[in-house]
């Protein structure tokens, strides 16, 4: 996915200055800022055009939904709302699920006075954040499911050593020392997290359209290395975040949709691919529903 150029810019504006918009000629001298795109029709006062898409996950609360961004400079939250019982809802539902990313073209979108009773009362809904900046979409394109997970990378950094996928034959290896012996597939590190003594490593393997994608926890420590059983649903659209409550240890939290193989009827793809697995991996432990994940 790739931003139009001033698409940092417009995110970084809007978390910083239009939560506080209160007037009218304030939200016009807003709209002069942004870049609006080609042959566009004449927006509203308090329109935001020129995003050619947005990358959010799907939170639906209460009787809204919205698509929550993360600003790629400056990290802030921007919330995307919109009625889930509209056609454009609607539209959106069809093709993303919760709490995974979701990519939306064609976007237009009119900020949100932060102070305003509408708004107010949406920050009350309970969102799994709370976002810098509110917007109520207007009109948008196609919608379609991501994944959120890192670049592949066959090589990272941790706090306890360098860990390398050999290229010949994708056994793991730290600082040098075979840690993971040679799997049956390529494998490659997709996502890299701290979670509190431990580095965290996500490793995908899989390939073709029968089972794309499968994956394990691999944990760095000062005391070795511990690798977690395979698991997954053979989805590639798998997205995976570090939460941190209060009084609790940090854990990594990995959703993927379900999975049907090309060869099944459409209708059971689609059935599986609204629904979603969530894997959670915490102080060595990973669970499924509570329950320990076992060796394959």
């Amino acid at each position: 996915m790739k931003p139009m150029g001033t698409r940092a810019q417009v995110l970084r504006w809007l978390a910083a200055s239009c939560t506080a918009i209160a007037a009218a000629a304030l939200m016009a001298g807003c709209e002069r800022k942004v870049a609006v795109e080609v042959q566009a029709p004449e927006l509203p006062v308090q329109t935001v055009s020129g995003f050619l898409e947005i990358a959010g996950v799907l939170d639906r609360s209460g009787t809204q939904a919205a698509l929550i961004e993360v600003s790629p400079e400056s990290g802030d939250h921007i919330a995307f709302v919109f009625d889930p019982d509209s056609p454009l809802g609607q539209r959106i539902l069809s093709q993303c699920a919760q709490d995974m990313p979701c990519l939306v073209e064609g976007v237009r979108a009119r900020p949100m006075d932060s102070q305003a009773p509408s708004t107010v009362a949406l920050a009350k809904l309970g969102f799994s954040v709370s976002p810098s900046a509110w917007l109520g979409l207007i009109d948008a394109g196609a919608a379609r499911m991501e994944s959120g997970l890192e670049e592949p990378q066959a090589k990272v950094t941790t706090r306890f050593g360098d860990v390398v996928i050999k290229e010949d034959d994708s056994s793991v290896l730290l600082n040098g020392q075979v840690v993971v012996p040679a799997p049956d597939e390529p494998v490659l590190i997709v996502r890299h997290a701290s979670l509190g003594a431990e580095d965290v490593l996500l490793l995908q393997s899989g390939s073709g359209t029968a089972c794309p994608a499968l994956f394990r926890v691999m944990a760095v420590s000062a005391q070795g290395v511990q690798v977690s059983p395979q698991f997954g649903s053979c989805s590639d659209l798998v997205s995976a975040e570090v939460q941190t409550k209060p009084n609790q240890a940090e854990k990594l939290v990995i959703r993927m949709v379900g999975f049907a193989g090309p060869f099944e009827p459409e209708e059971e793809q689609r059935k599986a691919a609204r629904k979603v697995l969530e894997f959670i991996y915490q102080q060595g432990s990973l669970t499924r529903e509570g329950k320990p994940v076992p060796s394959t």
